[in-house]
Formats: structure tokens, sequence, C-alpha cells
């Protein structure tokens, strides 16, 4: 009797495009919760099942084949189609319990986070959310590399065929600075910056740029707390956004929030996700974070910071 021939496996598709996006059979095996040995082994069961080798792989080196090439859009299709069936299924309660993977920004987390996810377990009771945070940048690769299903971020992601958007939030720019510091007086204190590596830094710096204003260099954060403790320690100021004011504890109590002192601008929070991977869910998961900012946040940003005059704006 003929041996049959090697079964297909959603979890062998699964394995091959964890393993090429890491361009390691370690890292996918890590990435994946897997030993090595497993990943290799699916990756050969694979391959038998298409009979055609994918992926030249040794201690040295790890490529493509050009069936290999061929192959992967196919099984990043499939990937996405079955996250958007299972995504369909738990929103109309027929499925077993789905993880959804999120990373999402400093900003979000002593705020809204927390009741938005609220918000999506009683909505959806069969799902569970994994949430990490990080930079805008950082959150836009973990959602390439599949490593996150859902991003949060902000002025990262041009326009692109693999990802669905649905923006969330105008967030202005404001000027911050130490309590006792009149607006008027800041160019004669120090000035603390965001880190040059991340975007929000590297968009205030433009800005500063083009209205001729070029503070000395000096501090560099890449976290809202540390900038606001410094700058409040200074005597300084700085240039933050009303979105990261108020989502940062006692941010209030170390620096006063004032308008700018150059030409107003703005960056758009949203949320992000492959394109049709997870059906419907996404655009109800914006749409439960727009009511968490509103409720948290934007329905008394004007009385609490008067300047803004509605520029703290829910988007859709």
């Amino acid at each position: 009797m003929d041996n049959p021939d090697p079964p297909f496996t959603f979890r062998a598709a699964q394995v091959f495009v964890a393993a090429v996006e890491a361009a390691s059979v370690t890292r996918a095996a890590h990435r994946m919760g897997m030993a090595p040995s497993s990943v290799s082994q699916q990756l050969s069961t694979l391959e038998a099942a298409l009979g055609a080798k994918l992926i030249e792989r040794s201690a040295r080196h790890f490529r493509l084949t050009r069936a290999g090439e061929v192959f992967l859009p196919a099984a990043k299709a499939l990937l996405d189609d079955v996250s958007a069936a299972k995504a369909q299924l738990v929103m109309a309660d027929q499925a077993p319990p789905m993880t959804v993977r999120v990373a999402s920004i400093e900003e979000l987390d002593a705020t809204v986070s927390a009741p938005w996810l609220l918000r999506l377990k009683v909505r959806f009771p069969n799902i569970s959310v994994t949430l990490s945070s990080g930079a805008s940048h950082e959150n836009h690769d973990a959602l390439s590399s599949r490593a996150v299903d859902v991003m949060m971020a902000v002025d990262t992601v041009a326009q692109a065929d693999w990802v669905d958007q649905h923006p969330i939030l105008r967030d202005p720019f404001i000027l911050v600075t130490a309590p006792d510091l009149a607006a008027d007086a800041i160019l004669s204190r120090p000035f603390v910056r965001y880190s040059g590596d991340l975007q929000i830094g590297r968009q205030i710096e433009a800005q500063l740029r083009r209205s001729g204003v070029v503070p000395v260099r000096g501090f560099e954060f890449s976290t809202n707390q540390a900038l606001f403790a410094m700058t409040a320690e200074l005597g300084g100021w700085a240039i933050t956004t009303a979105l990261a004011f108020f989502g940062t504890p006692l941010a209030g109590d170390l620096v006063r929030a004032h308008a700018l002192p150059v030409p107003a601008f703005a960056r758009v929070l949203a949320l992000h996700t492959r394109a049709g991977a997870l059906g419907e869910l996404p655009a109800q998961m914006a749409e439960d974070m727009r009511g968490c900012l509103t409720d948290r946040i934007v329905r008394d940003a004007d009385t609490r910071v008067p300047f803004l005059d509605g520029g703290l704006q829910i988007l859709r």
C-alpha cells in the first residue's frame, strides 16, 4: 500500500511564516514557545506535504528558495484568513477562547488601557488579551513581524496595502514648564528633549527648526514621566502632547501646561492591524478606545487646559 502524503497543517504554515520573518529557526522557536528541533520538524513536514524545498537552512545560512518565495504570500494570507474567521466566530460568541496580542503606548497605560480591555472582555467574554507597551516604531515592527495582532501607534505607518488603520485621536502638541516658570521666559531656561530615536522627538525638533527656535542640547528622555520630572527639577521647559500630559500620573503636579510658543501642530493616534486579519474586531476595538478616551480624558480636557479649545479631538 502506498504511503499517504504528509498532512498539510495550519501549525506548519504558522511556523514557516514565523521562521521567515525571524530569519532563524532558533528565533522563531523562541517567539512561538517551541524547541528549535520542533520548528525544524514542522518545516520539514510542510516541505514534504508541498513537495518542494522552501528554505535553505544551515548553521550559517537561512534563505528562501524560489518555491518559498512563491508560497510565502499564500501562507500569510492563510494565517490572516483563519484569524479573521476566528475573530468573526468570537464576535458571534460561537468560538472557544481567542487571545489577541496588543501593543500599546505609554500614554494610554495609566488612563484608558484598563477600562478599554474591560469593555472588550464584557463585550466578548471568550477573548483574552496580552498587552505590551512600547514606542510607536517598535509597535509597528511587532505588527509587521506578527509578534502582535493589534497596535496603537502615532504617525508611524504610512498607508500600505497590508495595514488597516482606524484613526482615533487628534493629539495636539503643547508646552510644559516648571511650575514657577513663566511661558514667556522659557528661552532663558533649559530645554528638555525627547530622545531623537522617537518619532515624537523628531516631530518636535522639526517644528522647532521650522520656527527658527534651536534650544541648546541637554537632557533627552524616552519616557514622559522622566521628561516631566527633569523639566520640573531643572526649572526648564519641554514640548510634549496633550495625551502625554493627561496620561502621565502626577504630570500636573510636576509641570504646567501652556499654549505652544511656535505654530500649532499635532499628531494622530490610530489602531492598526494587518489588513483583513481580524475581520470586524479592530473596528469595534477602535470604537471602544474612542469611548474610553472620551470618558477619561477628552470630555474634561478643555476645562483642565482651556487653551486646547477643542484641539484634543476624537477622530472617526
